[in-house]
């Protein structure tokens, strides 16, 4: 019994071992230093007893790798045993938790020069170099040993990291344990030597024991706190180092688990437990679901005897595997053939480089031509530290980069495979990516996009597009694609590389494939290929196409829009279906029109969006004395008014433009279509807006006008004119507030009256403001902080609070001189104020106070002139609403006409609840919500009948005119 419980030794070191490796990491926060009492003292004690049996293991490998000369085979095969598990954990991390990053795919791959797992890197360092530790005498070895417990010993007297081992997380330390083992390797105590080794050994432990239950108590006497509690319960301390040694010289030379080191059982434990991935989740499992200390304690344990377990099996099975394998012998020769002494290392380089050149030079020139690629989507290359600098995506994101560099090379590879010549595919490759990125860097200057699919797809237009672009640069890329093509041929005669074999060329076809068509993927929020091309580096950045090139390179942003599922086909969607709703709704139109006097096409109307207008009063827990928007709310009891339901919460400002113009429901569309201003509008062959219902159209935003594509979108709705600093149409009467950034509300409106003063009747005016735009910086105002809440929710910031209402009491102001104008101008003027969403300063709980945080203010007002010309103001279904029912409010209060297609809206307006995202979710893939006057969600089964035909004739509606044939344009629904 005696010699099994010898002989499983090493089993029970292991096991605390692996318990040591977890229970005290700083960042697994398992067990802290926070409370001064029995349970500290017994946690103090637990700890000893784990160091001593890691530093005893730690010597044990240090005397087994000391004895056996593995070689390099064993040496290299281990380090890539480790690259094996930390990409397996990686693996299992995207498939098991959905979760992927760049740098834990580096990690795995340099874990060495990463400095990941450091015990595991010393324990390949000692199989390399430990086998030298036997060319030294025996009297060198052992001075060797003393040294280094000496040098623990004053580590530990003088308290301070003279070695730089005292957090014992470093392959010195590791190197330095495993070396004591090495150095006093051999030693055969005589009798005497072994009784005083075990009376001090005892003494020591005994001693060290009580020290370190006491220190807590010490350092709260001493400093008041934790920060000294574990001075003697650290792997580095020389007192334990001196009992680990005295239970290994008490051995009688002999190795325990010497097998099971030398197979790889061991390591291949350590390396499973100490991966940083996993063992967060050991130890996250195990701290996060039990409270009691000892259950805690006892549930470590089984967590690690099941991953010791699987560490054996894993070993065995790679050993098995290994040795099945055609290619081991291969590999073997390989490593054999690897240079012994460093000098030989230059002359072994130079072969192989002049051996696989060919690889090797495509994979150089594709990583050459992402960096081009990506820096011809700079107009410059100033040394700048922003965000979206070419030096900062060059420096700070090479996970997009080099995925780049991929997909280049996997073109090369491809088009060698079909033409079987390598030159010419280089050269071919080279070309056509150089003129993919120039082509990008002109359509940037013109348009401030990138290349999309949409413009691939019109095809028809290539000939007006051709002449935007002057004819030398067009002549000198077809030169320069003719010209590398030559060289490439030439260069086929003169060095020629041997064609693929049939089975690569099937494989980099498959390879290739697999990964330009995962793009058709890249967008399904939630999936495993979502996750990992996030976890590049990759973001769309939809809401800004220029911003997108400048962080993805044109390649991958050009994939990035091929995934767009706009919308899922609703049941019974068919040509003679939607001939049925034109008919139908043409009636409902004509009903309606029987008491409609005017048309729109005579009035003049302005939709103003306002950004991140809403009553911070409104939101849950935030108290504010005074009112800061006192004439808005006074409006809004003498004209058409309430809330609106927004679709976002801090963002999606051209979401809810984009359900005003269009009278579309964003919570329609699928989880892919997050911007349909970007993704959607320049991909319709037809695409309506209300502005089309009016004779003249002009948009206004006193900002940069290329975020949304808005330039392009407000061009393919038929605007006329768009104003935006930039634009040839001027943005006049420039001010702004403070300190504040951006333009004033008071200026949005000056140049709204500018054109409400000069523009005929029958216009339509989109006016998005910016001044209320995050940041809220309290030194925007002076006198912010007289709005200073009295309380907010937790977490939420007074100040922001602050500086954003008296942002918004500036726009309260500007509305009150804008209606007063207003109402002096002598045609029927009616506006629309709207909030898009409030801003993400709220700390609230989505899934409590949701709904609340995504109500914003709206007013429909008719001046003077209007109202005495049959603008009325709507008194029933106007407490709750959505932005795609502007349209058909509009129309009932200028009481005008309406299409079949408004008359749809108005029915949706009159008898549907308003319609937004699930608010208790507030993202793109965010469920359909609707929300009754009193702003109650009703679930989708509590409609009526009739209420449920009525939203699946807007679904098959939206559908056919987004996604579907655009029969309704045919049908002259729209008109």
């Amino acid at each position: 019994m005696k010699k099994i419980i010898v002989n499983s030794g090493w089993l029970i070191a292991l096991l605390l071992t692996v318990m040591n490796l977890w229970m005290w990491d700083s960042q697994l926060q398992f067990s802290n230093y926070s409370e001064n009492n029995l349970k500290m003292a017994v946690l103090q004690l637990v700890h000893v007893i784990l160091i001593i049996a890691e530093l005893w293991l730690l010597m044990q490998l240090g005397r087994t790798l000391k004895r056996h000369r593995l070689g390099r085979t064993r040496v290299i095969t281990t380090w890539l045993v480790l690259v094996a598990y930390g990409a397996g954990s990686v693996l299992l991390q995207l498939v098991w938790k959905n979760q992927f990053y760049f740098s834990d795919l580096l990690n795995a791959v340099f874990p060495i020069t990463r400095n990941i797992f450091p015990l595991a890197t010393a324990y390949i360092i000692a199989m390399a170099t430990f086998p030298r530790v036997n060319e030294l005498s025996e009297v060198n070895r052992r001075f060797l040993g003393k040294v280094l417990v000496g040098m623990f010993l004053v580590a530990t007297v003088f308290y301070n990291d003279l070695w730089g081992i005292k957090d014992s997380q470093n392959v010195l330390f590791y190197l330095m344990v495993m070396m004591v083992g090495a150095a006093f390797d051999g030693i055969e105590l005589p009798d005497h030597w072994r009784r005083f080794v075990k009376r001090w050994g005892t003494v020591t432990l005994l001693v060290t024991a009580v020290l370190a239950m006491l220190m807590p108590t010490i350092s709260v006497t001493i400093h008041y706190d934790m920060s000294t509690a574990n001075r003697f319960s650290n792997l580095s301390d020389g007192l334990l180092v001196l009992v680990a040694l005295g239970m290994f010289l008490l051995q009688k030379n002999q190795v325990i688990g010497e097998h099971q080191i030398l197979n790889g059982g061991i390591y291949s434990s350590l390396v499973l437990a100490g991966l940083p991935l996993l063992r967060s989740h050991y130890v996250g499992f195990a701290a996060g679901h039990v409270g009691n200390l000892g259950l805690k304690i006892l549930l470590v344990t089984i967590i690690a005897g099941a991953v010791m377990a699987v560490g054996f099996v894993a070993n065995w099975c790679l050993r098995r595997l290994f040795s099945s394998l055609a290619i081991t012998q291969h590999y073997k020769r390989w490593v054999e053939e690897l240079p012994s002494h460093l000098m030989e290392w230059p002359a072994w380089l130079k072969k192989f480089c002049h051996r696989h050149w060919p690889a090797l030079t495509a994979i150089w020139m594709s990583y050459v031509l992402a960096i081009v690629s990506l820096a011809l989507m700079y107009s410059t290359w100033q040394l700048t530290p922003t965000y979206e600098s070419f030096i900062y995506q060059v420096l700070a994101r090479q996970g997009t980069l080099i995925f780049s560099a991929i997909l280049i090379w996997l073109m090369i590879k491809i088009v060698q495979s079909i033409i079987g010549r390598y030159w010419v595919s280089l050269g071919l490759v080279t070309a056509v990516t150089i003129i993919w990125a120039i082509a990008n860097h002109i359509k940037l200057n013109l348009r401030e996009e990138p290349i999309l699919p949409s413009d691939v797809m019109m095809y028809q237009a290539y000939g007006s597009m051709l002449k935007f672009v002057s004819i030398w640069i067009v002549a000198a890329g077809v030169v320069s694609l003719a010209l590398l093509v030559v060289i490439g041929l030439l260069l086929d005669r003169k060095y020629r590389v041997p064609a693929p074999r049939i089975k690569r060329r099937v494989l980099w076809v498959i390879l290739t494939v697999c990964f330009f068509g995962s793009s058709a993927f890249w967008n399904h929020t939630g999936s495993r290929i979502n996750t990992f091309i996030s976890g590049l580096g990759n973001d769309p950045l939809f809401y800004s196409q220029i911003s997108g090139a400048h962080q993805n390179g044109p390649l991958i942003q050009f994939l990035n829009n091929i995934d767009i599922t706009v919308m899922e086909k609703p049941a019974g969607y068919s040509k003679a279906r939607m001939e049925k709703i034109a008919r139908e709704y043409q009636v409902v139109a004509e009903e309606i029109n029987k008491d409609r006097k005017n048309l729109l096409s005579s009035q003049t109307i302005m939709f103003n969006l306002s950004e991140s207008f809403s009553n911070p009063k409104r939101v849950p827990g935030v108290k504010i004395k005074g009112n800061p928007i006192p004439y808005i709310l006074s409006l809004k009891k003498t004209t058409t008014s309430g809330l609106m339901m927004s679709s976002g919460y801090g963002g999606g400002t051209a979401n809810m433009e984009y359900m005003t113009l269009t009278g579309l429901a964003t919570a329609n569309f699928s989880s892919t279509m997050s911007t349909p201003y970007t993704q959607l509008v320049a991909r319709l062959i037809h695409e309506w807006s209300f502005n089309q219902d009016f004779r003249y159209a002009v948009a206004s935003h006193p900002y940069e006008g290329i975020f949304y594509s808005r330039i392009s979108a407000y061009r393919k709705f038929g605007f006329n004119r768009f104003y935006y600093l930039g634009s040839k149409y001027k943005i006049i009467d420039q001010k702004k507030i403070g300190y504040n950034p951006y333009l004033s509300d008071e200026t949005a409106y000056d140049n709204a009256l500018h054109q409400l003063r000069n523009d005929e009747n029958g216009t339509f005016i989109n006016l998005v403001t910016m001044q209320n735009h995050l940041p809220y910086n309290s030194s925007y105002y002076k006198r912010s902080s007289s709005w200073l809440p009295t309380s907010v929710s937790a977490g939420t910031d007074k100040s922001t609070v602050a500086a954003y209402t008296a942002g918004i009491n500036y726009t309260d102001k500007a509305v009150k001189q804008f209606i007063k104008q207003i109402n002096k101008i002598q045609k029927p003027i009616t506006v629309v104020f709207y909030g898009d969403h409030l801003p993400g300063i709220y700390n609230n709980s989505m899934a409590k106070d949701g709904t609340k945080l995504h109500e914003t203010d709206y007013f429909i007002y008719s001046n003077t002139y209007a109202r005495e010309h049959g603008a009325r103001t709507l008194t029933s279904n106007t407490k709750v609403v959505s932005p795609n029912d502007f349209m058909a409010m509009v129309a009932e209060q200028t009481n005008s006409k309406v299409t079949p297609y408004l008359a749809l809206m108005t029915k949706v307006y009159e008898d549907l609840p308003a319609v937004s995202i699930n608010t208790g979710q507030n993202n793109s893939t965010a469920s359909l919500q609707f929300t009754n006057s009193k702003g109650q969600v009703v679930k989708y089964s509590q409609l009526t009948k009739k209420q449920k035909r009525l939203w699946q004739d807007y679904k098959l509606v939206q559908y056919d005119l987004t996604a579907g044939k655009q029969y309704l344009y045919q049908l002259h629904m729209m008109k």
